[in-house]
């Protein structure tokens, strides 16, 4: 892997790209016949104390209901549905009343969920090293798909990377989700870089790949896993296995 261009910012996803997910440190589940790593394994105790106007069966029934709804409403729009707004929708699914006091409970589980979350995940330590050498050579923003913006900036605080980063974009506090368009270009916008000077790098071939691609940007893929690339699939510039793998291109190896 050469340099082949100078960039004048990096910009970066979050999950699976700075941040990885440690799946093990969440319960197995098993539901349906079915059996993953998954934050109801904890929740359910939560979930019947609080959900008292419904079995547990029938509220993880209705928030596998929503989010096939609001998958499918995300995919369509490319506009971020708040977690909270996940976890009401389930709420009435399963018989709840679209209140103020169903919305209020909605917003206990979905900081409940998203506090299990975070603690799933985790930025190693070889990533800070390499944003620290980085970020006193390029400009460097964040710009990443999540639905609770709060618990995104929390994880980069706690784990030394916040810092690093400005602009810090949440498609929970931004609006638009990748791969729209209008997110990566008013991230640029702050930036002051036109988007064919600056780099993207992300683990989605959906979301980073297209994403980048349609707004501008060159891609650094990052595939820990191997991965062959879709048929048809616009090509990325740069494949990496992980982030430091970068200091080759803007580190001079």
């Amino acid at each position: 892997m050469t340099q082949v261009k100078k960039y004048d910012a990096i910009i970066f996803d979050l999950f699976s790209t700075v941040a990885i997910w440690q799946a093990d440190r969440l319960p197995l589940f098993q539901w349906r016949g079915k059996t993953s790593h998954s934050t109801m394994g904890i929740l359910q105790h939560s979930v019947e104390t609080l959900v008292a106007e419904a079995s547990f069966e029938t509220f993880v029934d209705a928030l596998d209901s929503a989010n096939e709804k609001l998958s499918a409403r995300r995919a369509a729009e490319m506009k971020e549905i708040p977690s909270v707004e996940r976890f009401a929708l389930a709420l009435t699914i399963a018989g709840y009343p679209a209140s103020q006091q169903t919305n209020d409970l909605a917003q206990v589980l979905s900081l409940k969920h998203m506090e299990l979350l975070a603690a799933a995940v985790e930025i190693p330590q070889a990533h800070v090293d390499f944003l620290s050498k980085i970020h006193t050579r390029y400009p460097l923003a964040l710009l990443s798909n999540f639905d609770h913006g709060p618990t995104a900036r929390a994880i980069l605080a706690r784990d030394g990377a916040a810092n690093f980063f400005d602009p810090i974009v949440i498609s929970d506090e931004h609006g638009w989700r990748k791969p729209h368009a209008n997110i990566f270009a008013d991230t640029l916008e702050t930036l002051h870089v036109e988007a064919k000077n600056a780099l993207y790098v992300g683990d989605s071939v959906e979301d980073d790949i297209v994403g980048a691609k349609g707004a501008g940007l060159d891609i650094a893929w990052v595939n820990a896993r191997g991965a062959d690339l879709p048929e048809q699939s616009l090509k990325p510039d740069y494949v990496i296995s992980a982030i430091p793998d970068l200091s080759v291109i803007l580190l001079n190896g």
